[in-house]
């Protein structure tokens, strides 16, 4: 996983608004009102697919500028594991997909 917010510009976010723009996403994709989403459940369980997943990952990369493994979404599957994940990392981290090999 790299992050690229400093060649991009990006802003920094906070885990709330990280949260938000999750949940947001994930309730687009599975077609369900944002607020029903717990954050502590399984986005599968919301009926969340691969496609979807892909898609998410894509959407954190131009949001954010942060370059996410196919699988991220698996491997931290609720929203809240996914912020903790995010906000662990650090400029310069290498990317994920090294990381996990």
């Amino acid at each position: 996983m790299s992050t690229r917010n400093e060649a991009r510009g990006r802003q920094q976010v906070d885990a709330e608004q990280l949260r938000g723009w999750l949940v947001a996403r994930a309730a687009r994709y599975v077609r369900m009102d944002a607020a029903d989403v717990d954050c502590d459940l399984a986005l599968s369980q919301y009926g969340m697919d691969s496609v979807s997943a892909v898609a998410i990952a894509v959407d954190l990369e131009d949001t954010f500028g942060v370059v996410l493994d196919v699988d991220t979404l698996w491997k931290y599957p609720t929203v809240n594991q996914v912020v903790e994940m995010l906000l662990s990392l650090r400029p310069g981290v290498r990317d994920q997909r090294e990381e996990l090999r």
